[in-house]
């Protein structure tokens, strides 16, 4: 009974306008986005792999002296994500780059005075067509499900010859879905076949399971917004009423509320502007220069003669200042970081109400990209950072004539040998590389995401099967 529910209902889509219409723009719309994110991942792994070698270059030349190797600043670029053509996150724009040496990680993009981790638009990706739209497909397929066939009269029909109503329900939902699910994966395999065929996306690699898992959550999304239609379908008696209705839903899943979560984050969770954070690293300086000058690190802490053996010279105490300085400024940039990005948690966190924002933030998770891909990215450096401090640490321990006092003041190393100026085996320094997560690891963090969008579709297959089931199809 439920196939020949699930076949009259694929066939009548199949042969409807609005099918014709979603397998054009699915097409169109994947294919285009696919040739367009080939062009840009080129350029921009070409960018990545010309900074990245132009980095270790400069590295590598500072071997020649340990002290070198822990004052050049390195610039550490974000590796451009294959996955990006699924969920992008925004991720142009996010910093392409942090600057890092051992004492102190820069933050970008601080020219801007909004928070870049709040992106106003969103790239056209998969998750951007999907969830806009195929989830207005999703409504147009469903919004007289039920409606129109009472409005016609074939519903009571249907049901005077003792079909089950739950035969039937069903059948309208797989029927929707798979007729859904048609130009949606057409979309899709085209787009990946673009992707692979021009050698961005190699045939054997392991993000294979990223994307089929992102399919299967647009598949989750799809089906939600089929349910919701047809819940509203089965609560009016005319399909220009619930064409009405579905409208004003999609308005405010798709568009109201993600912008809603950015609003009121920019509001109510608003991180410090530039202006505050450059006055607080101002106020912090002129406190350390109050402080040494009250004698806090020990007497001649700002002398530097160079005679290391010079009475005036203090290198502890120096060490002390130097040290207090930096390290509070790079607290300020810490904590602006931190702020940053709780204020983007924040307005992700409104934006959960709506399933859309849900989809969006499990599919980047899965991904790689986005806020916490660049917050995982953070996290790594600082540790790289600590890394690399240590092995010049250790390398500067073997050397009896440094004083052993590592801190940024490059006056002392080159007059008093404060660190070592052996040279050092390049092969040994510890390098950056940024680490991915795997697929298990990545699940594990969307499991609220996908446990939300579970959850919407339990509850709203549960409200629009028994609204069916109460319908008066007379």
């Amino acid at each position: 009974m439920i196939r020949d529910i699930l076949g009259k209902e694929i066939l009548r889509n199949l042969l409807s306008l609005r099918f014709a219409l979603a397998m054009l723009l699915s097409l169109a719309l994947f294919t285009a986005n696919s040739l367009v994110f080939v062009h840009q991942y080129r350029q921009e792994a070409q960018e990545y792999w010309r900074h990245t070698n132009e980095n270790l270059a400069e590295f590598s030349a500072r071997a020649e002296q340990l002290n070198k190797l822990a004052f050049y600043q390195q610039k550490l670029w974000k590796r451009p994500r294959a996955l990006a053509l699924c969920a992008s996150g925004s991720e142009k724009y996010l910093p392409p780059f942090f600057v890092a040496d051992v004492f102190r990680v820069d933050l970008r993009a601080l020219e801007n005075q909004g928070n870049f981790l709040l992106p106003i638009y969103s790239d056209v990706d998969w998750v951007f067509i999907i969830s806009t739209l195929f989830s207005f497909v999703a409504i147009a397929f469903t919004y007289d499900a039920f409606s129109g066939e009472k409005q016609a009269g074939t519903l009571r029909l249907t049901l005077s010859h003792s079909v089950p109503r739950n035969a039937v329900f069903l059948g309208k939902y797989l029927g929707a879905l798979v007729s859904l699910g048609m130009p949606l994966f057409a979309g899709l395999i085209v787009s990946l076949i673009i992707v692979v065929t021009s050698g961005v996306l190699p045939v054997a690699t392991s993000q294979w399971g990223g994307i089929l898992t992102i399919a299967v959550l647009s598949v989750a999304y799809l089906s939600l917004f089929v349910l919701v239609g047809l819940f509203v379908s089965s609560r009016t008696a005319h399909p220009a009423t619930g064409i009405v209705i579905l409208l004003s839903v999609w308005v405010t899943f798709v568009l109201l509320i993600p912008s809603l979560g950015r609003i009121l984050s920019d509001t109510y969770h608003k991180s410090p502007s530039l202006t505050d954070f450059y006055r607080r690293v101002v106020e912090t300086k002129n406190q350390i220069h109050a402080d040494m000058q009250a004698g806090k690190y020990g007497e001649n802490a700002f002398e530097a003669w160079p005679d290391r053996d010079h009475p005036g010279n203090n290198p502890p105490a120096a060490a002390r200042f130097w040290s207090a300085f930096v390290e509070s400024v790079d607290r300020i940039h810490d904590d602006q970081h931190h702020r940053m990005l709780a204020q983007a948690r924040a307005g992700r966190r409104i934006a959960r109400v709506s399933p859309v924002a849900i989809y969006q933030q499990a599919s980047e998770t899965i991904a790689g990209t986005g806020v916490e891909r660049y917050a995982r990215l953070y996290r790594q450096i600082r540790d790289y950072q600590d890394a690399l401090k240590a092995f010049i640490l250790e390398q500067d321990a073997e050397n009896p004539n440094s004083l052993h006092l590592l801190f940024p003041f490059n006056y002392a190393v080159e007059h008093w040998e404060a660190i070592s100026k052996r040279p050092v085996d390049f092969d040994a320094v510890p390098k950056f590389q940024e680490r991915d997560l795997a697929l298990g690891a990545s699940l594990r963090l969307a499991i609220l995401d996908i446990g939300l969008l579970i959850l919407f579709n339990l509850v709203f297959f549960a409200a629009a099967f028994v609204s069916f089931l109460r319908y008066d199809v007379r």
